[in-house]
């Protein structure tokens, strides 16, 4: 073995001059090309490798930006520089930060870090504009070191190539062995019994190999040796059989005379006639068929002319033929007046130079003749029908001989007859490779359906047809097969209106997208693939246009549709051809990303998409800004039914709404039970409202700053849940305001508000001044009908306008501004008192607030609460109350929860509050205590 080794690495790494070997070319060229791919393997790997790595340096990098620009919001807003500088010191205690600046609205810089020593020729830059509601408050300016990235890809690029190094090594040694065990050792022996052969030692065998290759040359060389040994005795073997030839020719000779006499017993007896002539064409012989065919005895005819028995034409053709034999048919009329067809097969006989016999058999073809007129004029019959047939018709024999094509062949093919008359193959050639395999099966007799196999062909100008295949094999009378009859129908019509329902059935008819039939089928089809591969990866974006209602509303729905046609146009930009885009309904769509290289890949091409949508678009003048909400299901996933996916991506979608609009959210197992607790709050609410057992009402106190005193009341729903026990209004109200029911639970509570509120007033002299506030939620607000429900509970219960107030948040009123202006006045000119609530949340304008009928502001809890914190907030609610006063309007402050907030209020101006300083919100059984003087609320 180690001799072995030896002549091996020899052979690899040396040659003798003027010699060449196939082993080690062979081996040399294994080892070059193996080299080349796994270099170009290793160069690939290493290429994605720091691709990925950057990527993840560039996704940390927008991290750290987004979590810094969250930090920093507010005590850039506050003025606290100090939260400032600790938020920002905590991050540069990271290495990877090398630079920090944060600047304000002015470019005042508010901090700066640069870490010393810290020389980064390619660093990751990332800046990001801070705002507050819209209004830009500075910006940030990052830089995060590579040195990590650099040293990480230094260390990639080492074990690639020690990988790349060891790898052609190992492929030298082995090959070299290979090449041994292979190669060189067979072929030495085939050339050790070659030798023997050359010597003449024919009886040398070679032995058995066990490759195929070199068995097939050792057996050839054995049947040579063989061949050769065999010469002698098959010559002797000739010498027998040349002795045997000449006993043969001495029996033939005896034999003769027997034969003669049989021939003349067989002329005699035999059903066909005979008869002989001579040069003079005189009748010499005849036997008594031909004496029976002519109406004539032996004796009427022997010494006769040919010609006056068979007619002149018969006996010009015997006096014109020179040759040895001819053959021709002809008509005379015998002696019993009978017309008869005759054949004649006749041979010369030379009996010496002067002398020539002429022998002749006549056949009675009357019979046949008749048959073949009959068999003509059907054959024409047929031919006329299959000449003139729409169809494609063929009549291939048993031999696979084409023995009929019908004209119809050149209107669908392109092609005469005579190409196709050359054979089957022919057809088999215009058909596309994938339907050959049906032609094949037709021409040995199975046909796949008797209804017709359809085939694609390819015209003569290189068109596509549709045919459809039917056939049936031919058999005699006598069950003899005659073939196959074939028939071809042009479909191509048929096929395009299929074609054509079928893409109808599932695209969408306005954008051309995929519809639901079509994307639950490619949803499946990618578990289906999940499942059968490894680090196989998919993805399903379920994504809604944000805020499209507002544009079908405002701009028309014509707009919206081509709105929708032009989201499906560069939805199809962004992906890849390999993905669907199908349009699920309405303003939803879903995009199936398949072949993803990991689950990251996903998401990146979902924020592609979203920046895509992100850019404004013209339709018809006017300019649109669209943005989406995303729901992403990735895969590995535990579902594998198309409908249980969409729905997950779907509760993801919905996370991502609620969560602020164009957002991404990836879907997980707490948003599925997150969803489903949703539906079962639904189902309960649902069962609450019609119980009435269940929904409460209590009240919170609304005070006079100056005079401490109560002038009303804030109605506030409540859920005493039979399971759960009590569940508050911020939870159930947002699934209502979602699902609907906002519309039902509203109405009931202005009218229970104003039922109670009557109550009182008829009971209580103190509550004939009192006031109710009732919180109008903004899908409450949309509703057309609303003002005309208040205005009937009003007189249901004969309650004043003057007593109720109602609340609603600059959102509601701003998103449809014209409708609201209509029915706050329709509101006031009732009598009925507007307040806006949690004012400076929203983004209404001096502008806007002068448009509407307003009564009251109502400063949110949030600034209410900051108020101590610095004078910034304190000057906030200033210029709230400010602005308030200016339009005559009055303020109610919201969250009043310490004794300072209620005197910086009222010395700002603030004539109401309400918060926990003064009461918490109470029943209705306190309130009437209240009223009775039972109790304080102070």
């Amino acid at each position: 073995m180690s001799e072995n080794t030896t002549a091996s690495k020899s052979s690899l790494l040396k040659f003798k001059k003027g010699e060449r070997s196939i082993s080690r070319d062979l081996a040399a060229c294994l080892v070059f090309a193996l080299a080349i791919i796994i270099g170009l393997v290793t160069a690939y790997e290493y290429i994605g490798r720091s691709k990925m790595l950057r990527q993840e340096y560039e996704d940390k990098a927008d991290n750290y930006i987004e979590q810094l620009a969250k930090s920093v919001t507010f005590p850039i807003w506050n003025f606290d520089m100090g939260s400032l500088k600790h938020v920002c010191s905590a991050y540069t205690q990271n290495e990877q930060f090398a630079k920090l600046k944060i600047v304000d609205m002015n470019g005042e810089v508010l901090f700066n870090f640069v870490r010393p020593g810290d020389k980064d020729d390619n660093p990751i830059v990332r800046v990001r504009d801070l705002y507050i509601s819209k209004e830009k408050i500075g910006s940030i300016r990052m830089e995060l070191s590579s040195r990590i990235y650099r040293r990480n890809l230094d260390w990639i690029l080492f074990v690639s190539s020690l990988t790349f190094l060891t790898s052609v090594a190992v492929i030298y040694i082995i090959t070299g062995f290979l090449m041994d065990y292979f190669i060189r050792n067979p072929i030495a022996r085939l050339r050790k019994g070659m030798d023997k052969v050359a010597m003449g030692d024919f009886s040398y065998r070679f032995d058995e190999f066990q490759y195929i290759e070199l068995l097939e040359i050792g057996s050839r060389f054995n049947r040579m040796t063989e061949e050769i040994a065999s010469r002698e005795s098959r010559l002797e073997e000739v010498n027998k059989v040349l002795q045997g030839e000449i006993l043969m020719r001495e029996k033939a000779a005896r034999s003769l005379v027997k034969s003669e006499k049989r021939y003349r017993a067989l002329v005699e007896t035999t059903a066909e006639g005979f008869f002989m002539i001579d040069e003079s064409s005189i009748l010499l012989d005849v036997n008594p068929a031909f004496c029976t065919m002519i109406g004539l005895t032996r004796e009427e005819v022997l010494g006769g002319d040919i010609g006056a028995i068979l007619g002149d034409t018969a006996a010009e053709r015997f006096r014109n033929n020179e040759g040895h034999s001819h053959k021709f048919e002809l008509s005379f009329v015998n002696s019993n007046g009978r017309e008869v067809d005759i054949f004649i097969n006749a041979t010369n006989l030379f009996e010496s130079d002067n002398v020539k016999l002429t022998f002749a058999f006549v056949t009675d073809v009357s019979g046949y003749k008749m048959m073949e007129k009959a068999l003509r004029a059907s054959e024409e019959e047929y031919r006329t029908i299959a000449e003139y047939t729409f169809d494609w018709e063929m009549w291939i024999g048993p031999t696979g001989a084409v023995k009929y094509v019908s004209p119809s062949c050149e209107r669908i093919s392109g092609y005469p007859k005579a190409y196709f008359m050359e054979g089957p193959v022919r057809v088999e050639h215009i058909l596309h490779k994938n339907d050959r395999e049906f032609w094949q099966k037709a021409l040995r007799g199975t046909f796949p359906s008797a209804d017709g196999t359809d085939m694609r062909l390819f015209r003569r100008d290189g068109l596509l047809r549709w045919v459809s295949l039917t056939g049936h094999q031919v058999f005699a009378d006598d069950g003899t097969s005659l073939g196959l009859r074939i028939s071809l129908r042009d479909i191509t019509k048929r096929k395009f209106m299929e074609k054509q329902l079928q893409y109808e059935a599932l695209h969408d008819p306005l954008t051309g997208l995929a519809n639901r039939t079509l994307c639950c089928d490619r949803i499946l089809q990618a578990v289906e693939r999940s499942r059968r591969r490894d680090n196989y990866y998919f993805a399903v974006v379920f994504m809604d246009l944000d805020r499209f209602k507002i544009i079908n509303d405002s701009l028309g729905h014509n707009i919206g549709d081509k709105l929708l046609v032009e989201v499906s146009k560069r939805l199809l930009q962004t992906i890849r051809e390999l993905d669907t885009v199908s349009r699920f309904g309405g303003d939803e769509f879903i995009v199936v990303l398949e072949e993803l290289a990991s689950p990251r890949e996903g998401i990146r091409i979902v924020r592609r998409i979203r920046d895509c949508l992100n850019d404004p678009i013209m339709i018809e003048g006017h300019k649109i800004n669209i943005a989406a909400s995303y729901g992403v299901l990735l895969s590995p996933t535990e579902y594998d039914k198309p409908e249980e996916i969409i729905q997950n991506a779907n509760v993801a979608m919905h996370q991502a709404k609620e969560s602020g609009r164009d957002r991404i959210k990836v879907f997980n197992k707490r948003m599925l039970e997150e969803a489903v607790q949703a539906m079962q709050l639904e189902s309960d609410l649902r069962a609450a409202m019609l119980s009435g057992d269940e929904l409460y009402l209590d009240y919170q106190p609304i005070y006079s700053l100056q005079s401490q005193s109560v002038v009303g009341f804030e109605a506030l729903i409540r859920w005493e849940h039979p399971r759960r026990g009590l569940v508050m209004p911020g939870e159930f109200i947002p699934m209502a305001e979602e699902s609907g029911l906002i519309f039902e639970l509203g109405s009931w509570v202005v009218s229970e508000a104003c039922r109670q509120m009557k109550s009182w007033q008829v009971n209580y002299d103190s509550a004939s001044e009192m006031m109710m506030s009732i919180n109008i939620s903004p899908r409450q607000f949309s509703q057309p009908a609303l003002v005309d429900n208040i205005l009937s509970k009003l007189s249901e219960f004969d309650l004043p306008a003057r007593n109720l107030k109602i609340e609603i948040t600059e959102t509601a009123i701003m998103e449809r501004a014209k409708q609201s202006v209509d029915m706050l006045n329709r509101l006031k000119s009732a009598g009925v008192l507007v307040s806006i609530d949690d004012f400076g949340t929203g983004y209404s304008s001096m502008s806007n607030l002068q448009e509407f009928p307003l009564d009251q502001l109502k400063i949110d809890l949030s600034f209410v609460r900051k108020m101590n914190e610095s004078t910034e907030n304190l000057e906030i609610v200033r210029a709230i109350v400010n602005l308030a006063h200016n339009l005559g309007l009055n303020v109610v402050a919201e969250g009043v929860e310490e004794i300072e907030q209620q005197d910086a209020l009222r010395d700002l101006g603030c004539e109401f509050g309400q918060g926990y300083l003064f009461s918490k919100p109470i029943s209705r059984s306190k309130v009437e205590a209240f009223f009775k003087n039972e109790i304080k609320l102070s």
